[in-house]
């Protein structure tokens, strides 16, 4: 369960990458909202919802798009982001209270995750299509010269 396929040909790639990539942007957002916001966490500024949601809920949208199966998982991996940030730059006392928040905070994320990989099976499906016409348009031209 740790592998993903990327589509037909392509390598199998491991989903730490993903992960990390995940947590790491909600790290980033999280501390840049928290700083920009001059507070200790990120969701107790305007700031959070006004650009930390939308930067966020774009990040899960393309990872999602890109590794459309269990897309579910890059927020989660986002929201452990979150909440180092809050536990590194915020007061470590309030762990059990930056889960709450973030978990709550990070329903969008988990709409914008669905919406990607809807996009990203639609694309899948899309690109075998297209694999599929062009091997029955080779395969009619094969028989074509056979006949000949």
């Amino acid at each position: 369960m740790t592998e993903s396929t990327q589509g037909p040909g392509k390598p199998l790639l491991r989903d730490g990458r993903v992960h990390l990539s995940a947590a790491v942007a909600g790290f980033i957002v999280a501390t840049a909202v928290a700083f920009i916001g001059d507070n200790q966490v990120a969701w107790a500024t305007p700031v959070y919802f006004v650009l930390g949601w939308p930067v966020m809920c774009l990040v899960i949208y393309l990872l999602a798009r890109v590794y459309p199966h269990s897309s579910w998982r890059w927020t989660l991996s986002m929201m452990l982001g979150q909440v180092f940030s809050s536990i590194f730059f915020g007061n470590a006392s309030f762990v059990l209270q930056a889960m709450l928040f973030v978990t709550l905070l990070s329903a969008p994320q988990f709409v914008a995750g669905a919406l990607g990989a809807r996009a990203g099976y639609a694309r899948q499906v899309r690109q075998a299509g297209v694999k599929q016409t062009e091997r029955s348009i080779n395969t009619e031209d094969s028989s074509a010269q056979d006949k000949l």
